[in-house]
């Protein structure tokens, strides 16, 4: 029998960053040793991602609740209720909230788990609230978990006790991606341009959840700014969120409709990969993100902010620019990166460890160490 691992997810499952590392951990694992099963207490909006999941072995539950009004309240009471329900040696948590790191140690620990990982995945806002939250979590973030994953050394920093940062008791689990399938093909380039209608135009991309952390508004800013510079330019946009209708409300504001392309969720990322020219990513803060790795891994250049951690693999396919700058200073910077010649990282990519084969051995190395 396999060991199965429960992999909480503390924001809804919606094909994600977060999601995105944990399909590309269970596709490569040995699922005859390590089964992956599912828990969100939000929705599911990723319905193909959950046939995927029951393909492979494994099963995926949503309580349902909606995100976004009492997401602390709803979080306790859907893991605390499953958790009464389904006993699991291995409780691995992913989340961006501080809090449900540490609700979700607890509650793993009290039902019963013997190894409970509290994993990492993005920074933060550096602001009152924040404060607050990590005086409030760091004696449950101390007392519960076992073990320590992040996406980053800044992933850690944010949302770790000082304690286990000074004592380097954590560990940094790359963002690995399949750099086979990800590799830079000019056939799959044209033929899914042909499909977007975009065939011969400069084409900005972005996939990412619609949420405040993104900073669509910023993007979408800095498109119409790139569009003076760059009459011909196109944004394709891929993700869901509670923020999609606000975004696509500012297109149209801005006379955008035409140039802007919204595609909603995706599951061929490689070939959207292969047709953009560029990705774009203005978040407010990120901790490693799963999407300007696969970028970098079709060959494709990132423009980001200075809130997303200097740890994408290749330095050079990456520019790092304020917030504090204007979206005209930012669409300068992005037209000149769209003149980056594409090239094949694949080998790039495997040795800076972000292959998905090496990395998906290691996690299933640990969990069976856990047992």
């Amino acid at each position: 029998m396999p060991i199965r691992v429960l992999q909480v997810c503390g924001e809804p499952f919606a094909g994600g960053g977060q999601e995105s590392f944990l399909m590309n951990m269970y596709r490569h694992v040995d699922r005859e040793r390590v089964q992956f099963d599912f828990y969100t207490p939000f929705e599911n909006r990723a319905i193909p991602m959950q046939r995927e999941i029951e393909r492979l072995g494994g099963r995926l539950w949503a309580s349902g609740f909606p995100f976004g009004e009492d997401n602390r309240g709803y979080f306790r009471r859907g893991l605390s209720a499953f958790l009464e329900e389904h006993r699991y040696t291995i409780v691995h948590i992913h989340s961006g909230s501080i809090y449900a790191l540490a609700m979700g140690a607890k509650l793993a620990r009290r039902s019963g788990a013997a190894r409970v990982i509290v994993h990492s995945h993005c920074g933060g806002f550096a602001n009152l609230r924040y404060r607050v939250a990590r005086l409030v979590t760091r004696s449950a973030l101390l007392r519960y978990p076992t073990d320590y994953y992040a996406c980053s050394h800044l992933a850690a920093r944010w949302k770790f006790p000082p304690s286990v940062i000074r004592k380097g008791n954590y560990t940094v689990m790359k963002n690995a991606v399949d750099t086979a399938k990800l590799r830079y093909d000019p056939t799959l380039r044209q033929a899914t341009r042909l499909q977007l209608g975009v065939e011969d135009k400069p084409v900005i991309g972005h996939v990412g959840r619609f949420a405040l952390q993104k900073n669509h508004r910023f993007l979408v800013e800095v498109f119409h700014a790139l569009t003076e510079l760059e009459p011909d330019a196109q944004l394709v946009l891929a993700g869901e969120g509670e923020l999609v209708d606000e975004v696509l409300e500012q297109v149209d504001k801005l006379g955008l409709e035409d140039r802007v392309h919204y595609l909603g969720t995706r599951q061929d990322i490689p070939a959207l990969m292969n047709a953009f020219d560029l990705l774009l990513l203005p978040s407010f803060f990120e901790g490693l993100p799963v999407v300007g790795v696969e970028a970098q891994a079709a060959g494709l250049p990132v423009v980001t902010s200075t809130g997303v951690t200097r740890e994408l693999p290749i330095e050079g396919l990456a520019t790092y620019l304020p917030l504090t700058d204007t979206a005209e200073q930012w669409a300068q910077v992005v037209r000149k990166a769209l003149s980056t010649p594409r090239r094949d990282t694949a080998a790039e990519m495997t040795a800076c460890g972000y292959d998905v084969h090496a990395a998906a051995w290691e996690m299933q190395r640990r969990y069976e160490e856990m047992v």
